[in-house]
């Protein structure tokens, strides 16, 4: 798929020549595009190829990009208006639309030495999880540190009739204050939630199978990072299930691993994706800004 043609610089008042390509690298899940500077505002075509490559794609990765804090938000922006996380430590002052991933931290925001690493979408715990995240690598290690992400598109699709019917009208619960507490009890750097941040996140029921709203495809919305029981099955049976659910979802096959280089954005679906962050030495630096979209209802 390629775009191209010459559009006014409204940066430098000059003329920019943009010939954009989307190359798959991992089947229809993840493809990578090329010949587009992200630092640019982008005219309504160039946003419109972006945009539909992302709902045929779920993950876009662009490397080689330099971007600055307001030209990373106004990106993001595109896609929809911006959350701001519940755990405020986190977030990047003067820009709390940022969310640092860094074992540093930067600009007083607190270390994350093992945040996100196991695997979920963002924010489910929320009554309007997501649409997508927007993930933008500043400094990566010279090993390790990889993202790993997952089809949930594939899961459902990959399911057996018999399971599909199963699960196809159940719900779900999905919870953050648990994950944090469990990941809380491994890193110093990680500060209780207040009762203020825990109303901000209270449980919330959503469908386990989701339907796209944008392409109507089925999706699996379960993770085990939030999900913590299915509403119409006792626990034992509903936790044997949501294991199964969560095995098969990860399957080598419905995974796609990225390298980071610094310079890399990578955005991903969260209406029909999950990721988990990788081991590295905590030697080495890693910084990286995340943006999180609004998002609507699962249904």
């Amino acid at each position: 798929m390629q775009l191209s043609r010459i559009a006014d610089d409204m940066n430098g008042g000059g003329v920019l020549s943009m010939e954009i390509s989307v190359s798959p690298v991992h089947g229809r899940f993840v493809a990578e595009v090329a010949g587009v500077d992200l630092s640019k505002p982008l005219d309504d075509d160039y946003f419109d190829h972006i945009h539909d490559a992302f709902l045929e794609h779920s993950i876009l990765v662009f490397r080689g990009q330099a971007l600055t804090n307001e030209q990373h938000i106004a990106f993001s922006r595109r896609f929809g208006e911006l959350e701001i996380h519940t755990a405020k430590h986190w977030l990047l002052p003067d820009f709390p639309e940022i969310l640092v991933l860094s074992n540093r931290g930067e600009n007083g925001t607190r270390p994350i030495v093992n945040g996100g690493a196991y695997w979920h979408s963002d924010m489910t715990y929320m009554a309007k999880p997501p649409l997508g995240s927007v993930l933008y690598a500043l400094e990566v290690p010279p090993e390790g540190g990889d993202t790993l992400y997952t089809d949930m598109y594939a899961a459902y699709e990959t399911l057996d009739e018999k399971t599909k019917g199963r699960i196809e009208n159940l719900e779900v619960i999905h919870r953050y204050g648990d994950r944090y507490q469990m990941m809380a009890s491994d890193d110093n750097d990680r500060p209780p939630l207040t009762p203020e941040q825990l109303a901000e996140v209270p449980d919330v029921v959503h469908p386990m199978v989701r339907t796209h709203p944008e392409t109507g495809r089925k999706a699996l919305f379960v993770n085990e990072g939030f999900t913590v029981a299915i509403v119409e099955l006792a626990k034992d049976e509903g936790e044997a299930l949501l294991e199964k659910l969560f095995s098969h979802s990860v399957q080598p096959a419905h995974v796609y691993r990225h390298r980071w280089q610094a310079g890399d954005l990578v955005m991903w679906d969260n209406r029909c994706t999950m990721h988990r962050a990788t081991e590295y030495d905590l030697r080495y630096d890693r910084a990286m800004h995340r943006t999180t979209i609004q998002g609507d209802r699962p249904a």
